[in-house]
């Protein structure tokens, strides 16, 4: 959507201190999210599974951050070429370039985000004399307070989603497939330049749970479809979900989405700074309640909400699903999605 630019230099301060704090040395990574925090770096969207590859080294010696890369396309202007490493399909190889990176042979204690048994065999032979540690950790800390930078491309993300949405809810009309539903939204975001979601996008009638495969089912006069997207914009998350109706709203359904609309905004005025997350997803109707930032952020039922911390928190109530991103302030939570929740 836009040129690669330098993360915000206060990513990679925050990280580096945190790397102090924890007496960690060195941070070999390979998560996108972690990588992108810490350098700016984009990364081309791919599908299936994908094993750990050191992609990226932080030298909290040298303030440096290198990058496994054979081309600057989507590197920052702020990583020079000599901070890049070739990439290769011989692993050995690739470790040889790692351990090339300067004063990485010097750590003693190295944070990783993520190994296989292969590639902990490979790092511990070219790194003999340190310590493999939980970098993982380290990092999600680092990045769950949302900046005022990391907010607005939220916000963008959000932005853009919602635009898809509104085209997708203009064409939910009698006789539309699902599938021509979700079609639409692709086309939006295309034209926006946008090509990776967040998740998967449902444009499903509703029935008995959440449904989230769209099929060829033409919508019918009364039908309640749910519509939940979200894209990624930059590396940043935004999402939202809302219910549409096919032709007017009958009076129970309205009523139901005056329940889900109470449900949602229950929840999210409880998303306050010290708020458990558990009590929260287990409230009336919740199904979502998740980090989100660079991506999705995973928050443990035994966490608590802090101070400009993102969450997505999604609500089925009566067959009526409702989400919004929210962030969480000092002085109560601030919904970031502005569509309206009303069923027309």
């Amino acid at each position: 959507m836009t040129a690669p630019t330098a993360a915000p230099a206060e990513h990679l301060d925050r990280t580096l201190a945190a790397m102090t704090a924890a007496g960690i040395d060195a941070l070999v990574l390979g998560r996108s999210a972690n990588v992108r925090f810490v350098s700016g770096a984009e990364q081309l969207a791919i599908a299936g599974t994908r094993p750990f590859a050191p992609a990226c080294v932080v030298v909290r010696a040298t303030g440096a951050v290198h990058l496994m890369s054979t081309t600057d396309v989507g590197i920052p202007a702020d990583v020079p070429p000599d901070r890049l490493y070739g990439m290769s399909w011989n692993p050995m190889t690739i470790m040889g370039n790692v351990a090339a990176v300067p004063g990485l042979t010097d750590a003693t204690t190295v944070g990783v985000d993520g190994m296989t048994p292969l590639m902990e065999a490979l790092l511990g032979g070219v790194l003999p004399g340190a310590t493999l540690v939980d970098g993982e950790a380290l990092l999600r800390t680092v990045r769950r307070p949302k900046s005022p930078a990391d907010r607005h491309g939220i916000r963008r993300a959000v932005d853009a989603a919602e635009t898809g949405l509104a085209e997708v809810a203009a064409a939910a009309r009698a006789g539309t497939r699902e599938c021509d539903l979700l079609g639409r939204f692709e086309a939006a975001l295309g034209r926006l330049g946008i090509t990776t979601p967040a998740f998967d996008t449902v444009t499903c009638v509703a029935g008995a749970g959440l449904r989230v495969l769209a099929d060829e089912r033409p919508l019918r006069t009364g039908d309640l479809v749910h519509l939940r997207c979200g894209v990624l914009v930059d590396g940043w998350e935004g999402g939202l979900a809302r219910t549409r109706v096919v032709g007017p709203a009958t009076g129970p359904q309205q009523a139901a989405a005056t329940r889900a609309a109470a449900a949602l905004g229950a929840t999210v005025g409880a998303c306050t700074p010290g708020a458990a997350i558990g009590p929260l997803r287990h409230g009336p109707g919740v199904v979502t309640l998740e980090g989100v930032g660079l991506g999705h952020e995973e928050l443990a039922d035994d966490d608590h909400l802090a101070v400009d911390d993102v969450v997505f928190v999604e609500v089925l109530v009566d067959q009526v699903l409702l989400g919004d991103t929210v962030h969480v302030t000092t002085t109560g939570p601030v919904v970031l999605s502005t569509a309206p929740v009303d069923l027309d």
